[in-house]
Formats: C-alpha cells, structure tokens, sequence
C-alpha cells in the first residue's frame, strides 16, 4: 500500500505514527516490574537436558509436583472426549453443572457461613482477567483500593490496565506483616489522592505464603462496612493451606514430623536452628472470609481458581464468588469476555463429580507441599538464610540483606547465576533498608531441581561476599 504514496508521504506517515487511545498510551508509559526479570528467564530457560545451564525459575507460582496425577486425570479418554455439543458456544459464565460441582467443592473445604450455589459462582479464563471485571463493576475510572503491603504485584496490573483502579498501600504493623491496625487502614484512607472504594486482599497472603486471622479478617471486612467499601478476596490458595490440612489429617500412629523431608541431607541439616525473622508474627489457621460471620456479605466479594489449587496454571480457570445478584448481574454481563472452552468445562464437571479422587488430590498435594517446605527451610537454615515461617502456598519470603548490595543488583546477578526469584520490589515494599532485600522464593518442584537452585543461590552470595 506504501508503494502507492511519494516518499515525503511515507515519511509523514511514518512519523504520525499508529494512532492509539490515551489509554493505550497511559499503558504503554507503565512497566510491569517482573517482566524485566521474567523474560531473561524465559529466553534462557532451564532443561536438564537441552539447556542445563539455563535459568530456573523459582519466581513464578506454579505447582510441578502433581504433573502425572493431574495428566492421568484429565487425558483419561470419558474425561476429555469432545462432544458435538461442545463444538458450540456454551454459557458464558460456565455451564450449571460446573459452577454447582465448584459450589459444593468450597462448601465441604471453604465451610461458608451460607452455603454456596451456582448462583454464586461465575467462571472465566483465570483470575487476573476476573479482578479487573470486579474493577470494571466496581469502580470507576480513576478510583482507587486498600491493599495491605507488600502486596501481590498482579493486582495493580489486572487491575488497572483494564479499569484503571489504583492500589493504596496499607502499612503492616511493626514486627507482623500480615497484622494491620485500623489507624493504618484510616490513616490511608484519610491521605488517598483518589476516591477509595474498596480493599482488596489475598487469604493466603501472596508474597508471604500465610494466612491472615480471623480476627484481621474481619478487622477488614467492618472497616469496609463503616465507611462504605467493599471486600475482595482473592483465596486462589485456599486448598494449599499445608499446615492445617496435614496436621489435620494425620493418620493413626503417625506424627506431624512423619509428612517432613527425611532425606540425608534433611536428616544432616534437621538440628540446625533457624534464625528467627523480626517480621514473624503469629501463625494463623486459614479461615475463608465467607466462613465468617460477615457484617456486609453482600459487599464481600471473592476469588479462586484451578491454577494453584489444581496445578492447572496453562488451562486459565478462574471463578468469582459473590452473594451480591446486583454485582453477578454486573459482570455476567461482561462474561462474554472471559468464556473458558466448553471442552475445559467439561473436565472440570468429570473431574470435581469425583469428589473422592478430588479430595485425595487436595490432600496429597498438601503432603508434597508440606515435605517440599520442609526441605527447603532445612537447606536454608543450614546457609543461615532467614525467612518467614510459612503455612500456605508454594513460596516463603527470605531475607538475602546478607548480600549487602541494593536488590536489583542482587536480582540480576541471581539472573546470571541461574536462578529466578520475585524480589520485594515486585510486591511493592516500601523504599527502605529494612523491606528491600527480600524475596520471594517458590518450592513447588521436584526436589532434585530444587536443590540445584538452592546450590545457584548460595554460590552467587557466596561469590558476592568474596
């Protein structure tokens, strides 16, 4: 088409440039901080084969330890044969039978205080794209939330791209991150530069692999209440709370020490003492928001999906929980949006309408999850690397100030040594000696890969400190 224009032509054209919208252009200006790191990591990837020198990636959340469980389950033939019926549109916020088979899943695992339907659930492609149309429902353009800090880093992303919501972080309380006072949620709220209308928070907490109280919870929720906000709670790791599942179901002459780590180097490293973390806090049993009394259900919103819980990260499945018909009215209407495959909803259905195989998954994933801490919190304690205790997820938070260089610089030498981690600054800490220098470090791999990372980690600081 060029060829039809003289060169002057062409060189205006070129100039004027593709024309885009001030969104676009707004967007274009902003940078997702993870990304710098994730694509090194992804030009370079790690395989024990084809490229063993590559990066390994501890970075991103993402369960490997049920892989052949969950491929025999899904690539059973009754499981995922494709009908006529599927080669057609489904419905858009999933069919009945998977939102009421998802319904009774977090009924027997999430105990409501009211008991989940399918008029509850509404399922998308993941949860990213389901936050922001919570944000397109909720707010307006130019709004902002309450998020308690460090925070996970998607929020601000999911959320803002699309509906152009805003994060206000919340400060912790001294010595407990996953504690905030309601001075700190009104001193943010009195100080925010845009209209707030909500909080948004994770149960368990992404980056720091632990769950909030009750208690805090609820501190939340009746903050929220009074000065007219709404709740969003994103549980996506509610079914990967190892602490309580395994010792909760502990089996007749075992102990809680029997689901640990016993290999030798385990076994070498079991005596030596961790160095306690000044941010610790109190450990907390998961409790699901909606298992609470709640003061305004109806502006109590929540989050999950298959990603984490179910190792289904690729197969993009998210659901949205709400008791609001007005708020599921809203974003049905923009379920056309996030549809996932009528083949993908169809194994979902076979797959949870096995509730026995269902929950024997959920408890040897926790099994794994479980050794899986253990045996990294051995290896660290063995290098005296502080962390914080976790009880939920695939990731701890460890402390590497050891390295006595600004974070980035260690990120990017960790990069060079062959090792991806999420750093704070991904998670929005706070510019200052004392939450920079943290990291988040993930343990959802086989255990042969995770000590190859671990030996990454420690020659790069060992080599930084010579």
């Amino acid at each position: 088409m060029l060829g039809l224009y003289n060169k002057k032509d062409i060189k205006n054209y070129i100039k004027k440039g593709s024309k885009l919208s001030k969104r676009a252009l707004e967007i274009q200006k902003e940078e997702f901080f993870l990304s710098k790191g994730i694509v090194i990591a992804r030009n370079n990837k790690y395989h024990p084969e084809s490229n063993p020198n590559g990066i390994i990636n501890l970075g991103t959340a993402e369960n490997k330890l049920n892989n052949a469980e969950i491929l025999s389950k899904i690539n059973d033939p009754k499981v995922s044969c494709i009908t006529a019926e599927q080669l057609l549109y489904g419905p858009n916020p999933g069919s009945d039978k998977l939102r009421s088979e998802i319904a009774k899943l977090l009924n027997r695992h999430f105990h409501p205080k009211i008991a989940l339907n399918k008029e509850n659930i509404c399922v998308g492609n993941g949860c990213a794209p389901l936050l922001n149309l919570y944000g397109e429902a909720l707010f307006d353009a130019g709004d902002a939330f309450l998020v308690p800090g460090p925070f996970y880093g998607g929020f601000e992303a999911d959320i803002k791209y699309g509906a152009r919501a805003y994060p206000i972080p919340v400060q912790h309380e001294e010595g407990d991150y996953l504690k905030v006072s309601e001075a700190s949620l009104e001193k943010a709220l009195i100080n925010a530069n845009r209209p707030v209308k909500g909080i948004i928070i994770s149960n368990p907490n992404n980056p720091f692999g632990r769950s909030y109280s009750a208690e805090q919870l609820l501190l939340f929720c009746n903050f929220a209440k009074r000065h007219g906000l709404f709740v969003i709670c994103d549980e996506i790791y509610g079914l990967s709370t190892w602490k309580n599942i395994v010792s909760e179901n502990i089996e007749e002459g075992k102990s809680i020490e029997y689901y640990e780590c016993h290999c030798s180097q385990c076994q070498d490293n079991k005596s030596i003492k961790r160095i306690e973390s000044n941010i610790d806090g109190e450990s907390n049993k998961f409790t699901s928001i909606f298992s609470l009394d709640l003061p305004d259900p109806l502006n109590t919103h929540g989050l999950w999906g298959f990603s984490k819980d179910f190792c289904l990260n690729g197969l993009r499945i998210g659901i949205t929980i709400s008791y609001s018909k007005t708020v599921i009215s809203a974003i049905q209407k923009l379920y056309f949006l996030t549809c996932i495959p009528t083949n993908i909803d169809n194994i979902l259905v076979h797959m949870l309408s096995d509730e026995k195989w269902t929950d024997n998954f959920i408890l040897n994933n926790n099994h794994k999850l479980y050794k899986n801490y253990s045996h990294l919190t051995n290896s660290l304690n063995a290098h005296d690397i502080p962390y914080v205790k976790g009880d939920s997820g695939f990731f701890i938070y460890i402390d590497l100030h050891q390295a006595r260089i600004d974070e980035y610089e260690l990120w990017m030498k960790l990069l060079e040594g062959g090792i991806y981690i999420s750093p704070s600054q991904a998670f929005f800490s706070e510019n200052n000696y004392f939450e920079r220098n943290w990291f988040r470090i993930y343990f959802a791999i086989e255990a042969k890969e995770l000590d190859l990372s671990l030996d990454r980690l420690y020659k790069v600081l060992k080599s930084i400190k010579n």
